[in-house]
Formats: C-alpha cells, sequence, structure tokens
C-alpha cells in the first residue's frame, strides 16, 4: 500500500485496508516460519516493510491505533513462538536508504525511527534482543566528512535499547565501508559486521574471503554470525544479484547463518538444499 493509494481513500476506510494489509501480513510470517522450519532452513529475515506505512511521519500512523492491532500483535506473538519453538531464528534488514549517520540531522531521525519499528516488530515476536535476533543495515555515509563522527554517533544515540542491541553493520559493493574499515572502526561501538560475500569480492582489499570472513566473525562475540551471501548476475553487471547461486556458499569450520540473496529467493535456496542434499549422498 502506498502514500497515495492510502490517501485517496477516507482515512476510516484506510485505516482499515492497512490494517486488514498489516494482519494478512502478519499472518504470512507466522506461515513462512512454519514452512522454513519445515524445509529445514534455520533462519527467516522478515521484511522491512512488513508493516507499510507505519513509520511514514506525516500520516499519523501507528500499530496500536490501527484497527485490529490486537490481533496483529497476536499473530505476531504466535509466529514469534513458532521461531523459537521450531529453531527458526530471526532477523530484519531495513533498506540501503535507512542511514542513521547521515549527514542531515531529520534523514538520521527518520532512518533511527524505521530501525526501532523493526526492533519493536521483532519484541513484539518475543525474539531476543541481542545479536541472535540482528537488525542489519548500511552505514552509507561518507567517512571523510568532519562531522561523521559526531553524526553516527548521533543517530545510534537515537536507537532505542532494543534497536542498538540488535543492531549489525555490513561490508559495502562500493566505497570506503569495505572489511578492513569496519573492522577497525565498529568495535569501539561494540557493533558485529555482517560480511557480505559479494559486496567483498566487489570492494575488497585483496583479502581473500576466508580472512575477511575470519575477522568479521569474530566481532560477533559468543553470536552466530548472520552473513550474506550472493553472486553477480553477469560480468556486465557486477553489483545485480543472480536469480540463482552457480556455487554452494562456502563453509570454513565456523557455523554461521548465511542468508541467500538470489533473485528467485524461495527457488535459490531450495536449490542449494537440494545440490547440498545430493553432495552428502555421494
Amino acid at each position: 500500500m502506498t502514500a497515495a493509494s492510502f490517501e485517496s481513500l477516507g482515512r476510516g476506510g484506510a485505516l482499515e485496508k492497512l490494517a486488514q494489509i498489516c494482519l494478512n501480513n502478519a499472518r504470512v510470517a507466522l506461515e513462512t516460519v512454519k514452512f522454513c522450519a519445515k524445509s529445514g532452513i534455520a533462519h527467516y529475515r522478515l521484511p522491512s516493510d512488513i508493516f507499510p506505512l507505519l513509520t511514514l511521519g506525516r500520516l499519523g500512523l501507528s500499530l496500536d491505533a490501527l484497527p485490529l492491532s490486537g490481533e496483529i500483535s497476536e499473530v505476531l506473538k504466535s509466529a514469534g513462538n513458532a521461531a523459537k519453538s521450531l529453531g527458526v531464528g530471526l532477523s530484519m534488514h531495513p533498506s540501503q536508504f535507512v542511514v542513521f549517520a547521515s549527514a542531515d540531522r531529520k534523514t538520521r531521525e527518520n532512518s533511527a525511527g524505521e530501525i526501532n519499528f523493526n526492533a519493536r516488530i521483532l519484541d513484539i515476536m518475543g525474539a531476543p534482543a541481542d545479536f541472535s535476533s540482528p537488525i542489519n543495515v548500511h552505514i552509507n555515509s561518507d567517512p571523510r566528512r568532519g562531522t561523521f563522527v559526531s553524526d553516527f554517533e548521533d543517530g545510534l544515540g537515537m536507537l532505542s535499547p532494543s534497536a542498538r542491541a540488535r543492531i549489525a553493520i555490513e561490508n559495502e559493493d562500493r566505497g570506503p565501508w569495505k572489511v578492513s574499515k569496519l573492522i577497525r572502526f565498529l568495535p569501539k561501538y561494540g557493533i558485529p559486521l555482517t560480511f557480505d560475500f559479494l559486496h567483498h569480492k566487489l570492494n575488497g582489499d585483496g583479502e581473500p574471503d576466508d580472512v575477511a570472513f575470519f575477522s568479521a566473525a569474530e566481532t560477533w562475540g559468543g553470536f552466530k554470525p548472520v552473513f550474506h551471501y550472493a553472486e553477480s548476475a553477469s560480468s556486465a553487471a557486477p553489483r545485480s544479484h543472480a536469480d540463482y547461486c552457480r556455487d554452494m556458499p562456502p563453509y570454513y569450520g565456523i557455523p554461521y547463518v548465511c542468508q541467500i540473496e538470489a533473485k528467485a529467493k524461495d527457488f535459490a535456496i531450495e536449490r542449494i538444499l537440494s545440490e547440498n542434499e545430493q553432495k552428502n549422498n555421494l
């Protein structure tokens, strides 16, 4: 649901329609958790826009004020309980346009609001407020800017306690925020590094994958790292994700959550699981 479609309806009708969408999406999350467990998938990254428009300030919306808000929360709780009982981990990943270290304070405030709302969803689900249920974000801001550190710390300070306890930051596919720079920058703030294999391939310092992997894994302390694996669609579009993964995600002897970022989504994961099963049966 877009803001334009919401505003084209009367307030009452728009709220009712939005509430139905949110309830449906909560129910889909519950079924997805069950599907993951049934399919041998041990982690589910909830879509950050599972509840559209609720953080768009000019609309004056909130989850609590929605019709059916109680039912929506109860379904979320059921999804969280199912995840816990079935051993399915949870995480969230706001879009790259969520930049809590932006030079613009309003952007920092809006970005922190998005991250905090993601944390609230995980809280309602009963997910642990720690790095076992991370919220992964991009810094997406130039560290050479004179005010960068103060802007970063200001944005960090806007996060709710449960959001701050879950925040993780990934290496970028271009620009200064490579693994090597994040390894030096993040420890001061106790923030783990989400290692993205494709981003490192496109924007590394020549450091082998396994070396970068272990460096990033150490930042997670006693928690199982949550990393990203994708492959380029083609040499002409190296930053675009392929529909399917041609290779198996690497394993270096340390258990980690491998989030597959492929355009075919469920079908790409299904193929990986099938190929892994065939390999183990050889």
